[in-house]
């Protein structure tokens, strides 16, 4: 009976000396509560004019357009070029005002990353991101796992300073799905930004028909202080 009941202390203790996974590791302490915020990037109301101008020059010539994006991937700025039909003045303005958006707090919430399986981690939230609590990362696979299905590791992140959220570097997992009737796309990043003061948690989920009408569309991005581990890299 002792050389059972030592076993299974054994066990028990193995279980609970399992290390957070490096890839969590580089921006979560392991069940610890994290103080963060779900956030919202929001742009001045004037630069509404150059996304409508651009809207006009995506519709007059889609095909220059969308190999003309590619040049500044991960930014919803494109390089300056007289065929977006606006002087390098006005574009100088229009750039002004994306550098002035801000990342405003639509609430607090308190995040927690904790082993709920062996080998399984579980990002937890409180208010709306409690919908995290349903994906789940395998530390074997490294990959997250949701009722939809595995999340692939993709490329990872290395943001330009125009991107939506700014200068940052991470790491992104996706899933998709398609039949006749919809189309899913279900997202999941994060990382630090190369200031290091925060780190940044995203998730996505969208789905539209097959003809492109939008079903459901979760989407949030979660702020939160860096780690030291972070600052002092």
């Amino acid at each position: 009976m002792k050389s059972i009941c030592a076993a299974v202390a054994m066990c028990a203790a193995s279980i609970q000396a399992a290390e957070m996974p490096e890839l969590l590791a580089s921006c979560f302490s392991d069940d610890k509560p994290i103080p963060a915020e779900v956030v919202a990037v929001i742009p001045p109301p004037a630069f509404e004019e150059f996304v409508q101008k651009l809207s006009a020059v995506s519709q007059k010539d889609p095909e220059w357009f969308a190999e003309h994006m590619k040049k500044t991937p991960g930014s919803p700025m494109p390089a300056y070029d007289p065929k977006l039909e606006m002087t390098q003045e006005e574009y100088d303005a229009y750039a002004k005002l994306w550098d002035s958006r801000e990342a405003k707090k639509i609430e607090n919430t308190t995040l927690l990353v904790r082993e709920i399986r062996p080998g399984k981690w579980q990002i937890s939230g409180t208010g709306v991101v409690s919908l995290l609590s349903l994906v789940v990362f395998d530390a074997e696979t490294e990959q997250f796992i949701s009722p939809n299905g595995a999340m692939e590791r993709i490329g990872d992140i290395d943001a330009p300073k125009r991107s939506l959220l700014g200068e940052w570097k991470g790491y992104e997992w996706r899933f998709q799905s398609e039949n006749s009737l919809t189309k899913m796309k279900e997202n999941m990043a994060f990382g630090t930004t190369t200031d290091g003061k925060y780190h940044l948690l995203i998730y996505r989920l969208q789905e539209v028909t097959s003809r492109g009408k939008p079903l459901l569309d979760d989407s949030m991005v979660i702020r939160f202080a860096a780690s030291q581990k972070a600052k002092k890299k």
